[in-house]
C-alpha cells in the first residue's frame, strides 16, 4: 500500500481546501529548500516564497506567498497570508 500525504490549505478568500493524495510538497522559500515526502519527519515553519504541491492527477503551485505550516503523519497544514 502505497503511503500519501494530505494537505489542507486555508486562505480567507477560498477558505479551507483539503486534497489527498499528495505525493510530494516542495517548498522553496527565502532561507532554505525543503521537500517533503510520505512519513517526513513532524515540522512547523514559515514560507516566503514558493510551495509546489505534487498529486496524483496534477501539480498545485502557489508562488510569491508568505504562508505558515505544519507537517505532522502525514497532514500537511497550510495557512497563506493574504493581502
Amino acid at each position: 500500500m502505497e503511503k500519501n500525504i494530505t494537505i489542507k490549505i486555508f486562505t480567507l478568500s477560498k477558505g479551507l481546501v483539503i486534497k489527498d493524495d499528495v505525493k510530494l510538497i516542495r517548498i522553496k522559500s527565502s532561507k532554505y529548500n525543503l521537500l517533503i515526502l510520505p512519513d517526513y519527519l513532524p515540522i512547523i515553519g514559515e514560507i516566503e516564497g514558493s510551495i509546489d504541491i505534487e498529486t496524483v492527477d496534477d501539480t498545485l503551485n502557489y508562488q510569491d506567498i508568505n504562508a505558515y505550516y505544519m507537517h505532522s503523519n502525514n497532514i500537511f497544514n497550510l495557512i497563506i497570508k493574504e493581502g
